[in-house]
Order: C-alpha cells, then sequence, then structure tokens
C-alpha cells in the first residue's frame, strides 16, 4: 500500500531520501543477521563440546565420590567436607560480538592443598576434591556459552524482525507511493505543457488575425461607389 501524501515535488525529495536511507538501513542489518547467524552457529558447536564435556567430568567426580564415600563411609565424609575451604574466583566481564555485549566467565582455582588430616583419609578424597573443581570449571563455561547463544538468538529473532518490516512493508511502500507521485508529477507537468502549448497556439492565431485586419484597406470603411 502506498502512504497517504499529496503529490509535491517536497514530498518527492523526501521519499527519495527515505526509501535511500531504507535501503541502507536494509543493507546494514543484513550483513548485521549474517554475522548474528555466524556467531551463534559457532557458539551452538561450542555449547555442544562442553556440554560433553561437562557431563564428562560429573560423571568423573561423582564416580569418585562414590568410591570415596565408599571407602570411608558417608559420615566420615561428610565430616571432612564440613572443614573445607576452597579459595576459587569467577569473575565476569563482557566481550562484544556484532555489537552485542556478551558475558565472559574466568574460573581461577586457588592453589591446591589438603585440609584435613592425613591419618583418617586417602587420595581419594584429594581426588574427590580435584574432580569437582574441574566439573566446577567446565560448568562456568558452558554457563558463559549458553547466555551467549540466548542473547544472540534474542538479537538475532529482533534483527530478523526489522529486516522483514523493512523488505516488506517500508521499502515497498516507499517505492511505490514515489511511482504514484513521480507519475503525478509527470502528468501535471505534461497537462502544463499541453495547456501552455494551446494557449500560445491561440494567442498566435489572435495575432495573424489582427494582423490580417491591419492589411485590409477596405476594413472597416465606406463600400458604395462615389457619385
Amino acid at each position: 500500500m502506498r502512504l497517504n501524501l499529496p503529490p509535491t515535488k517536497t514530498n518527492q525529495l523526501a521519499l527519495k531520501k527515505d526509501l535511500a536511507m531504507a535501503t541502507e538501513g536494509y543493507t546494514l542489518l543484513e550483513q548485521k543477521r549474517e554475522i548474528l547467524v555466524m556467531e551463534l552457529m559457532r557458539l551452538v558447536d561450542m555449547v555442544k563440546k562442553v556440554q560433553e564435556e561437562v557431563e564428562n567430568r560429573r560423571e568423573k567426580a561423582y564416580g569418585t565420590l562414590k568410591r570415596a564415600i565408599a571407602f570411608n563411609g558417608y559420615d566420615h565424609m561428610r565430616n571432612i567436607s564440613t572443614g573445607i575451604r576452597y579459595d576459587h574466583k569467577i569473575t565476569a566481564t563482557t566481550r562484544v560480538a556484532a555489537g552485542i555485549h556478551l558475558p565472559s566467565l574466568e574460573f581461577q582455582q586457588g592453589e591446591f592443598k589438603s585440609q584435613y588430616g592425613l591419618a583418617d583419609t586417602d587420595s581419594l578424597v584429594d581426588q574427590t576434591m580435584q574432580d569437582f573443581l574441574s566439573l566446577l570449571e567446565a560448568t562456568a563455561k558452558l554457563a558463559e556459552l549458553e547466555s551467549s547463544v540466548w542473547l544472540l538468538a534474542r538479537e538475532l529473532k529482533k534483527t530478523q524482525r526489522h529486516v522483514n518490516a523493512l523488505e516488506h512493508i517500508f521499502i515497498p511502500d516507499y517505492k511505490e507511493t514515489l511511482k504514484y507521485v513521480e507519475q503525478a508529477l509527470e502528468s501535471k507537468e505534461l497537462e502544463s505543457f499541453f495547456t501552455m502549448k494551446v494557449v500560445k497556439k491561440k494567442m498566435t492565431k489572435g495575432d495573424e488575425t489582427a494582423g490580417e485586419s491591419d492589411k485590409d484597406p477596405l476594413a472597416g470603411g465606406f463600400t458604395g461607389d462615389v457619385q
């Protein structure tokens, strides 16, 4: 559908400007959409790999825990765990991809050391602790990737909606309206041209008639015989 605008030169210039801006915006959004798609596909592949890694580390950590409980007993492992204080830090920053601020998590482990007496424990206790710290690191990476995928997917959906609006609504409306205005202005120019031509022709014919009257010696005089 064309826009409801009167066919004037001012509107013609404004429509050309709006159409150029809409076309340029469409091109930029298309480029952004392609970048988002490529980045999203790359992260989705990474998510699959990290998910497998998390699952493997989870199975390993809980497997080690089960063996430690079987060897040391549940109550004893519970008592040991209540006394463990292990320093680790997760730093959250952001990175920019396709104009979108994405989260970046960095997991930093402290120096590993035993925090319990060695007389009543074995190596499975240390291994359990190390395995769960490794699981925590992979989980932080997975959280970072999944959050980034969600943000990119949301931005891609919004960008696609804008691209569709420009492609199927705004640009066609501007083109159709501009075509209508140009045709209307051209029609007015032709009408004005033919009107001027007719007026000029009548004026020329009137001048010729007046010139013939001036040349006739009897025009307006006495035409009878002289006695």
